[in-house]
C-alpha cells in the first residue's frame, strides 16, 4: 500500500476517496516475468476488431472529493450572483445540482496569481488521496502522468508525488496543461504508450504507469462584478472541483477494462470556443455558446470511421462513457450518436453531483459505469470526450 498521508497549510475540509479498481499487489509475480502472461483479448471473430498486440488494462480507478459540498442556491449567493435573473435561470437548467468548490471569503478575495501557492497544495492533497485509494506499490510505478487545467507553478504534481512516495528517482514523470476535459483519453493514450515502449538497458519490464487528474475548477471562480460577461456566468455555473486517478498495467491479474484504440480529432477553426480568459483582477473559462453544437456536429462521422477501423458499429457497443461537461453538451451527443437517457445515465448523474470537473470528469463516469453497469467480459465501452481545440477524443475499452 502507499504509505502516509497529507495535510495542506490551513486545510479547512475533510475528504472522501472511493475506488472501484484496485493495483495487483506486488507480492505476485508481474505481468512479463517467467511463467506469466500478458493479457491478450478472446481471438477475432468475423466482424470483431483484430488485437495484434497485448492491450494495457486499466488495472486501478479511483477517485477523489473534498467532504465540502454546496448546492446551486449556495453556490450563487458566495458568487454574489443571488437575484440575479440570468444567473439563477442558467443555474437552475444546466443539470448541476451540488458541487465541490473552495469559496472561502479569504480565498475568493485574492487573484489567480496569488491562490496558486494554495491550489498547489490542493491539488496535491486530491491526488494523494486518490493515489493512496489505489493500493499500489510505490515501487512498481515505472511512470507518472499528472494533469490539471492550468498550473503557474513548479516543480509539478508529478515531481510532488514521486517525492512524496519516495519513488524510485529514475521514475518517468510529465505534467499536461491545457487539455482540460479532453484530457482522459490523451492522458490514457500516453500512459498506454509509456507501456509498450521497450525498457532502457537495466530497467524493470514490469512497472505500472501512474495517472494523475487532479483539478481545482475554484482556481479561476470570481465574484460577479457589474461588468461580467455572460460567458462567465455560464462557467461559473457548472464547474467544480475532484480527482481521479488511474494505474495502467500489462499484469496479467488486472481486472479493469482493456485499452483496445484511440483518437483524439481536433475541429478546424474552433480555437476560440474553450478559452482561459485573464484580464487583470477577472479570470473564467469562457465557452463559446455554440460549442455544444460545434461538438455534436461531427461526432456521428468521427464516431462511424474510428469504430469501423476496429471492425465495430455504434450497435456493439454496451457503455457509453460520454463528457458530463454540461446539460446541452451530453444532449448534444446523445443526439448526435442517437442514444437514449438510460445509455447516458451516469454521464447525467457525474454532472449533477459533481459538476464538470474538468481534466478528471471522464473519469468519475467510467468509475460509476464499473461500479454501477457492471461490464460483462466481451463487452465493450466507448469513452467520448470534448475539450478545448475543441476537440473529440475516443477510446474504445473491452471488458
Amino acid at each position: 500500500m502507499l504509505n502516509g498521508s497529507y495535510a495542506s497549510d490551513g486545510s479547512y475540509r475533510d475528504a472522501a476517496a472511493s475506488s472501484v479498481l484496485t493495483a495487483p499487489a506486488a507480492t505476485e509475480p508481474a505481468a512479463g516475468a517467467p511463467g506469466t502472461a500478458k493479457p491478450v483479448l478472446p481471438e477475432p471473430v468475423a466482424g470483431e476488431p483484430v488485437v495484434r498486440r497485448a492491450a494495457p488494462r486499466i488495472a486501478g480507478l479511483a477517485t477523489y472529493d473534498d467532504e465540502t459540498v454546496y448546492t446551486q442556491a449556495q453556490v450563487l449567493e458566495r458568487l454574489g450572483l443571488a437575484g440575479d435573473e440570468f444567473a439563477e435561470r442558467i443555474f437552475a437548467r444546466c443539470g448541476v445540482q451540488r458541487r465541490r468548490l473552495n469559496l472561502d471569503p479569504s480565498f475568493m478575495a485574492r487573484s489567480l496569481q496569488d491562490r496558486t501557492p494554495q491550489v498547489e497544495r490542493e491539488l496535491l492533497e486530491r491526488a494523494i488521496g486518490a493515489v493512496d485509494a489505489l493500493g499500489v506499490d510505490p515501487a512498481q510505478v515505472g511512470t507518472v502522468i499528472s494533469a490539471s487545467l492550468y498550473s503557474l507553478g513548479v516543480p509539478t504534481l508529478a515531481h510532488r508525488l514521486i517525492e512524496h512516495y519516495e519513488m524510485d528517482p529514475t521514475t518517468d514523470k510529465y505534467h499536461v496543461t491545457g487539455v482540460g476535459c479532453a484530457s482522459g483519453v490523451p492522458l490514457m493514450r500516453l500512459a498506454a504508450q509509456t507501456l509498450h515502449a521497450s525498457p532502457a538497458e537495466g530497467e524493470r519490464r514490469d512497472r505500472h504507469t501512474l495517472v494523475v487528474a487532479a483539478e481545482s475548477m475554484s482556481g479561476i471562480l470570481l465574484a460577479a462584478t457589474p461588468e461580467d460577461a455572460k460567458a462567465k456566468t455560464v462557467g461559473s455555473s457548472i464547474f467544480g472541483d475532484g480527482c481521479a486517478a488511474a494505474v495502467l498495467s500489462h499484469d496479467a491479474r488486472a481486472e479493469g477494462p482493456a485499452i483496445l484504440a484511440s483518437q483524439v480529432h481536433q475541429v478546424g477553426g474552433t480555437l476560440g470556443a474553450v478559452q482561459l480568459e485573464v484580464d487583470g483582477p477577472t479570470s473564467y473559462l469562457h465557452l463559446a455558446r455554440e460549442l455544444p453544437e460545434i461538438a455534436g456536429a461531427g461526432l456521428p462521422g468521427v464516431v462511424a470511421s474510428f469504430l469501423e477501423r476496429q471492425g465495430l458499429e455504434r450497435s456493439q457497443i454496451d457503455h457509453w462513457i460520454v463528457h458530463p461537461g454540461g446539460r446541452r453538451i451530453i444532449e448534444n451527443v446523445q443526439s448526435a450518436l442517437g442514444l437514449t437517457r438510460e445509455q447516458v445515465a451516469t454521464s447525467w448523474d457525474a454532472l449533477a453531483d459533481h459538476g464538470n470537473i474538468g481534466t478528471p470528469s471522464i473519469l468519475y463516469v467510467l468509475r460509476d459505469t464499473i461500479e454501477r453497469r457492471k461490464p460483462a467480459p466481451g463487452e465493450r465501452g466507448l469513452m467520448v470526450t470534448i475539450g478545448p481545440g475543441v476537440t473529440v477524443a475516443l477510446m474504445l475499452l473491452g471488458w
